[in-house]
């Protein structure tokens, strides 16, 4: 019950929508019942051969309900479907806006294939909360009591064996198709994230898959999930069939019943016979309310596991979240200062920084090297808040980095790392994600200290290369390309501390050189911390730290750390064997 309470009170926003729809699909099955009752009071009149004024009325009332009907039938359905549109609007937006603070610390272990089935799949699940378990029950309600003072007018048995036999289809049919069909919601809305799971690393994986010869295998396994759901899924119709089955056996059940208490009363001239088929026909028309609500407690399962699947996201705390008190960084070109800091990942048995401690004056440009392993990158994801230390602290501009807020950490420290994201696209729209304002000049000036020229894309006009089309994620890009296309998207927020993580990696040793030569050359007043495994160009670096078990064990320039017998003379002599080796 907490699950659905919480779904209400996301549509509650939407109230007056959702009871115009409800009104409507009152007025639409009222319209339904006045047609059938009308009708049949005509069909039974004319037999006794009238005059056609005694007639007129019902006449009159046919033609109104029968087009009433089919209008108001499309307007419900019109109002009906722009109000789930703007659930659904409602629920993608909370959902994303409470994901992302979560990101990347609580998502860690998720696989993306099963956030975006949350994303899809669940959220368009719930679009039968509203359309099939919210209106429906609200309409037949309605409709019970609309027919309370209609059949009151003939006699009130009537009303007593109506209501019996309507509860009877509106709430025993109902809850025995919830138990028929329990856990088959929930286990289709799992299979199906399994099954997407499987596609997307089909997919992404399909060069291996081939390469390997692990293609059938993994068909197999899609196939297999495929067929579970199909299995599922037919349970669900069945039950479904079942229900509307048994709701028309009930309907008729009415009638009958009706009749047999109707029959006597004309012969015994207490009931006109005309109005015998009025009754008849008017209950049958009324079920029509009852018929969704079998259909919407068989997918209220499903409902509730969707939810409860995004609600299981969503309601993990953040780990990295702003102080009350926390302002705005307003520093123009702060100083570091790491002091004893200690950050463990969650099920890691060993601390990734075990008090580490390291100051980076105001405009330097410093290198962090180190072992695999040695805690290198998870400077980076304290620096940017991506995670919370535990111990320790770290200062910006002598003030604590926690009295600051995320965004605007984020926004002063531009962050490049060897994993980017390119956006299917051209390559101005991609460095345009991130200043929509700037202009074309500065954006091929901006490329150019990346040295991303028009020549290496096969382009002679030095403009055509921001029309470039990069293709899904960068796929027209060589990963050199896009490295160096992610580091010219970084440059167009204009960052005061620049952090690269790997960013050469993807680089040959001559363009890793140029264009380091032009980011220090262009920005020789800001701070660059350059992490990483290639010890090239160290000379460049006002100072250089080595990491070890998250550690620095040792710090200084490139000369002074050559002349110590440590570890980073043993890194830096191990990869000029190999390179000389190659």
């Amino acid at each position: 019950m907490k699950t659905i309470f919480r779904l209400l009170k996301l549509v509650w926003p939407y109230k007056k929508w959702i009871g115009l729809s409800v009104l409507l699909g009152l007025i639409t099955v009222g319209s339904g019942i006045g047609l059938m009752m009308t009708s049949a009071f005509i069909i039974s009149a004319a037999a006794l051969h009238p005059s056609i004024a005694e007639l007129q009325v019902a006449i009159v009332g046919v033609r109104f309900f029968g087009i009433s009907r089919g209008v108001f039938r499309y307007l419900e359905r019109l109002v009906s479907h722009d109000t789930t549109f703007r659930l659904l609007s409602r629920f993608r937006v909370w959902f994303y806006q409470k994901l992302e603070p979560l990101v990347p610390a609580r998502t860690l272990y998720m696989k993306s294939a099963d956030l975006l089935q949350r994303i899809i799949g669940d959220i368009q699940n719930l679009e039968n909360f509203y359309v099939r378990v919210v209106a429906p029950p609200a309409v037949a309600i309605t409709v019970a009591l609309l027919m309370i003072p209609l059949l009151g007018m003939f006699h009130f048995k009537y009303v007593t064996i109506f209501l019996i036999f309507f509860a009877i289809a509106g709430t025993v049919i109902p809850l025995f198709s919830l138990q028929l069909s329990r856990g088959l919601g929930k286990r289709i809305v799992n299979l199906q994230s399994e099954l997407n799971i499987a596609i997307v690393d089909n997919v992404k994986g399909l060069r291996e898959l081939q390469v390997f010869g692990g293609t059938d295998k993994q068909q197999a396994k899609i196939d297999a999930l495929n067929a579970r759901i199909n299995r599922l899924q037919k349970k669900m119709h069945i039950i479904d069939a079942l229900n509307q089955g048994f709701i028309t056996l009930l309907m008729f059940a009415t009638v009958v019943t009706i009749l047999i208490a109707a029959i006597p009363a004309v012969t015994q001239g207490n009931l006109k016979g005309v109005y015998l088929a009025v009754l008849v026909l008017g209950t049958m028309a009324a079920f029509e309310a009852v018929l969704p609500l079998p259909t919407a407690f068989q997918f209220l399962d499903s409902n509730i596991a969707a939810a409860q699947r995004l609600f299981g996201i969503i309601d993990s705390k953040p780990m990295v979240e702003n102080l009350p008190q926390a302002h705005e960084f307003s520093g123009e070109n702060p100083d570091i200062a790491f002091d004893h800091v200690v950050l463990q990942y969650p099920q890691s048995d060993e601390p990734a920084l075990n008090g580490l401690t390291l100051e980076i004056p105001a405009g330097a440009k410093v290198a962090i090297v180190g072992p695999s392993g040695s805690g290198k990158s998870s400077i980076a994801n304290v620096l940017l808040r991506l995670w919370d230390f535990q111990q320790g602290r770290i200062t910006l501009i002598r003030q604590d980095i926690r009295t600051f807020t995320q965004e605007s950490i984020r926004e002063a420290v531009g962050f490049v790392s060897q994993r980017f994201h390119l956006f299917t696209g051209t390559i101005a729209e991609n460095l345009r994600l991130v200043n929509p304002d700037l202009s074309d000049e500065v954006l091929l000036k901006l490329l150019d200290i990346v040295s991303l020229k028009a020549e290496d894309l096969g382009k002679s006009d030095p403009k055509e290369i921001l029309s470039y089309w990069i293709g899904e994620h960068g796929s027209l890009l060589s990963g050199g390309q896009g490295q160096r296309l992610a580091i010219a998207q970084v440059l167009c927020k204009d960052p005061r501390i620049l952090l690269f993580d790997e960013i050469t990696a993807n680089l040959d040793p001559a363009t890793e050189r140029k264009v380091m030569d032009r980011l220090f050359e262009t920005y020789r007043n800001r701070t660059i911390i350059n992490i990483t495994h290639r010890l090239n160009i160290m000379e460049r670096y006002d100072r250089i730290f080595v990491l070890q078990n998250g550690k620095v064990v040792q710090q200084g320039r490139h000369a002074e750390l050559m002349k110590q017998d440590g570890l980073y003379r043993h890194i830096f002599t191990v990869q000029i064997e190999q390179a000389g080796i190659g």
